[in-house]
């Protein structure tokens, strides 16, 4: 591979053209099985297709901090590189009292979510199912470990929230 230094902005442009291919891709996808399936069994396939999708995204990462001589921890999740360093962007949050965890995130832009409502709320419906991408991750990268969509851009929330808790912080929920 030839070594080309590029833009930040030119970086983040690519990074976003090959998110919205991937919404795309989702949506295409998940709408064909609709036209093609009964609802129910098309929202299973769905379901199910996401699933494998989190587990070979946890696998991944796993790999990826084994190989760095790291623990599978929820500390270590961000030495799996589970998603591209820029595209999305994000805002600090404080773990609250009242739900112990070890990971939350504060998602103010999700380019996947932002292109399904550009598609319309159809697009929108068969989008969310995307995001349970984040349960299936994190069930298959830690045991224990239990993944919340506190809040969604694509249920009509401002921003996107994800607590990630093990069994036990999670009775707090």
């Amino acid at each position: 591979m030839c070594e080309t230094t590029v833009s930040k902005e030119l970086a983040v442009e690519n990074v976003l053209i090959i998110v919205e291919r991937l919404a795309f891709l989702h949506y295409a996808f998940a709408k064909t099985l609709e036209e093609e399936l009964s609802p129910e069994k098309a929202d299973k396939l769905t379901r199910k297709a996401i699933d494998k999708y989190g587990q070979l995204a946890a696998e991944s990462a796993m790999k990826k901090i084994e190989s760095q001589d790291l623990e599978t921890t929820l500390l270590n999740f961000k030495h799996g590189k589970d998603l591209p360093s820029m595209g999305w962007q994000t805002a600090p949050i404080d773990k609250p009292n009242d739900r112990p965890c070890e990971k939350i995130s504060k998602i103010t832009y999700c380019p996947l979510a932002d292109n399904w409502k550009k598609l319309g709320k159809e697009a929108e419906r068969l989008g969310r199912l995307y995001c349970w991408v984040d349960q299936a991750k994190f069930r298959a990268y830690g045991k224990g470990y239990l993944c919340f969509h506190d809040r969604n851009t694509l249920d009509g929330d401002d921003y996107c929230i994800i607590r990630v808790a093990s069994d036990i912080s999670a009775n707090g929920q």
